[in-house]
């Protein structure tokens, strides 16, 4: 399970750059009327299998990791009045569901036959609060009971 929990890490932060240089470019887009690019194009579908992937890696954590649903919750434990079991079973799976949405159909504009400049300005913000999301659902080092290493092992 280790060797997932590295992984899903790993996975995080390369997601962030790409979800990062996906904001770039289509703020860019918009800001600048450009047409579409292939390239952008490719950049959001890599962003997109990136958060896809990660989604499953969690998805496998969520039952079998650390916290893991099939391990169950220890007796005399609640899961909603216990932080770290709050977080990992509910917050987190759901906000990463929510912006992994967020990101798939920022993703899709780029199939709709609408202008390009419309095309960049709604993936820009898809893609946004996608990345607010994600923030906010990371178990960044020095959270109460959630706090992991930024990078695990390290």
């Amino acid at each position: 399970m280790n060797i997932l929990v590295v992984l899903h890490s790993w996975l995080r932060w390369i997601l962030l750059i790409l979800l990062l240089a996906s904001i770039v470019k289509s703020l860019s887009g918009f800001s600048g009327k450009k047409a579409l690019s292939a390239g952008d194009k490719k950049l959001w579908l890599f962003t997109m299998i990136t958060a896809h992937i990660t989604l499953l890696i969690g998805l496998i954590l969520l039952f079998v990791g650390t916290y893991g649903i099939a391990k169950g919750v220890p007796e005399g434990v609640s899961v909603m009045k216990n932080a770290t079991y709050r977080f990992y079973w509910v917050e987190h799976p759901v906000m990463m569901i929510i912006a992994i949405a967020l990101i798939t159909v920022g993703r899709g504009q780029a199939k709709k036959s609408i202008s390009d400049y419309n095309k960049y300005k709604k993936a820009f913000w898809f893609f946004l609060i996608a990345l607010l999301v994600i923030l906010a659902a990371i178990p960044w080092p020095g959270r109460e009971g959630i706090g992991r290493a930024l990078v695990p092992g390290m």
